[in-house]
């Protein structure tokens, strides 16, 4: 069902919110999609999706909307509410961290890792999903999984680790275009001083058979482990789990082609060799 104002009803109440309230606040400032988009730094079509509930704003843009519109804190008020919407539920805990730590690391058995992924790959990959997204649901995932990739630029830039498997580099997502360009986009994440990347074999035995999984070591120097299955994660803070865990990356990042055999890889994989 879509309301009369346009927004579908499986949006997130918070969002759709938002929104209306975005939406009255321009109105009351008499000022039109485009004239408000040309203050805000955006196109009119990027105010509508705000305004429509199809794309949820960063917070210094929510923070920016506040003081054009002269909304006193309204606006502002959403942020939190936005940021539990951005990603699905079972997955909310791990962008947080993100913004947070030190250090990644990450075992990726399936597909290139979202972090590392282009627009049209993680439309791909996204879009497998069953029972489908509609096209306004696969936008906002798509462009929240874009958004976490702030990390990796971010003034503190932490270490960021991944072993993705063979299988899943080789992958064709999204078609051969797509595949390609999602390996050249992969070149130049690895150029970055605090990101890397090892090919873990596909003929290669190792203890990564329970899948995938993401270890974070936040400021206070605590390590966390984050896992995922279907539709599902898990965050894992005790320490003897986590230490297992922690061990079990070790070998398995010790099993993976180094660095530069790895780039090599991915090179000869992309064709540029």
């Amino acid at each position: 069902m879509v309301y009369a104002d346009g927004i579908d009803e499986r949006v997130p109440v918070a969002l759709r919110v938002f929104g209306k309230q975005l939406k009255l606040f321009r109105e009351l400032a008499s000022l039109s999609r485009e004239e408000f988009g040309r203050q805000l730094g955006y196109a009119s079509h990027t105010i509508k999706a705000y305004e429509l509930a199809q794309r949820i704003p960063e917070p210094e843009t929510v923070k920016r909307a506040d003081e054009l519109l002269g909304a006193r804190g309204v606006l502002r008020e959403t942020i939190p509410l936005l940021e539990e919407v951005r990603y699905p539920k079972f997955f909310r805990d791990l962008p947080k961290l993100e913004k947070e730590c030190t250090k990644r690391y990450s075992y990726d058995p399936h597909c290139v890792p979202g972090l590392l992924q282009t627009e049209e790959y993680a439309r791909a990959v996204i879009g497998w999903y069953i029972p489908a997204f509609t096209e306004d649901e696969l936008a906002r995932l798509v462009s929240a999984r874009l958004d976490r990739q702030a990390m990796l630029t971010r003034n503190d830039r932490p270490a960021v680790h991944f072993v993705v498997e063979q299988a899943a580099l080789e992958r064709p997502m999204g078609g051969a275009k797509v595949h390609r360009e999602q390996l050249q986009k992969l070149l130049e994440w690895v150029q970055l001083r605090n990101v890397s990347v090892q090919v873990m074999p596909t003929n290669v035995a190792h203890p990564g058979l329970d899948g995938a999984m993401t270890l974070l070591e936040m400021p206070d120097q605590r390590t966390v482990v984050y896992v995922e299955g279907q539709a599902h994660g898990v965050l894992v803070s005790d320490r003897e789990k986590v230490s297992r865990m922690a061990q079990r990356y070790d070998m398995i990042r010790t099993q993976a082609l180094d660095l530069d055999e790895s780039l090599q890889f991915i090179r000869k994989l992309a064709g540029e060799v």
